[in-house]
């Protein structure tokens, strides 16, 4: 293992350390959510091969709520099966946020808008048996909450974009919405829920590029009076310039299942 890989371990062990730790004092925190999901696709890209390439893909995800804000992070394990040579990786990120009117002790909602939170993440990643160092990436900037008809989540960070690899490709800026949206059909309780990336160009080797995960998410636990643990449905990506690639797109939809505790 190198360096570099051995840093990405680490760091991604302490961030599962952290994850156990707040779960386990649930009690010091205002809220707590925690997921593990399991993806399969086809038709996914990657540089220099012209394949459709299938994968799995395992991710956790967590999150919580303290009297001054929150925090989330999520581990990405990517697993190749076809299109290219037997291939793992890994990709992380992690983001705290600090809320506004949680400091000042005050309601600063007016109208649509709910509160503002300075934010501030790191990215990481890293091809496990490829020996291929992946992103590098600090963060930060700000979260705009909105309180919209229908969402049960709407939030806007607005970022500052700076890589910190061996030989960055730059700095730019990064605009993601996120939502979720509950709804029920015929007695069957969904979401719709998700997040899309727009980054800026750095330079003539990193283009404008817009990542989209969109889920549809039915409750089959509700089928079975387990409401609010199991989930079903599909994930669709879409990778506009992916990884900063001119001309590299991804479209395709995933099969998704997810445990949440």
């Amino acid at each position: 293992m190198s360096f570099k890989q051995s840093q990405l371990v680490i760091c991604l062990g302490l961030l599962l350390i952290l994850s156990h730790s707040s779960m386990a004092n649930a009690a010091l925190f205002e809220w707590s959510n925690s997921e593990i999901q399991y993806l399969y696709g086809n038709g996914y890209r990657m540089p220099n091969n012209s394949n459709q390439i299938s994968k799995s893909t395992i991710t956790i995800t967590h999150a919580d709520g303290w009297s001054l804000g929150r925090n989330f992070f999520f581990m990405d394990t990517y697993i190749s099966d076809a299109g290219q040579s037997p291939q793992t990786s890994v990709y992380g990120e992690a983001y705290s946020y600090l809320t506004l009117g949680k400091v000042l002790g005050k309601d600063l909602s007016l109208g649509i808008f709910k509160d503002i939170n300075a934010v501030a993440g790191v990215n990481a990643g890293e091809t496990i048996n490829g020996q291929k160092s992946g992103s590098r990436i600090f963060l930060y900037g700000l979260s705009l909450e909105f309180k919209l008809p229908g969402f049960k989540l709407f939030n806007l960070d607005v970022l500052q974009h700076d890589q910190f690899e061996a030989v960055p490709n730059g700095n730019s800026w990064q605009f993601t919405p996120v939502w979720i949206v509950p709804f029920n059909i015929a007695g069957t309780k969904w979401s719709l829920e998700g997040f899309t990336d727009f980054i800026g160009k750095k330079n003539a080797g990193y283009a404008f590029n817009i990542l989209a995960q969109p889920q549809l998410r039915l409750d089959i636990g509700d089928l079975w009076g387990k409401s609010g643990h199991f989930y079903a449905g599909l994930e669709y990506q879409y990778w506009h310039n992916k990884y900063g690639i001119q001309g590299l797109n991804e479209s395709l939809p995933q099969a998704l299942l997810l445990w949440k505790y």
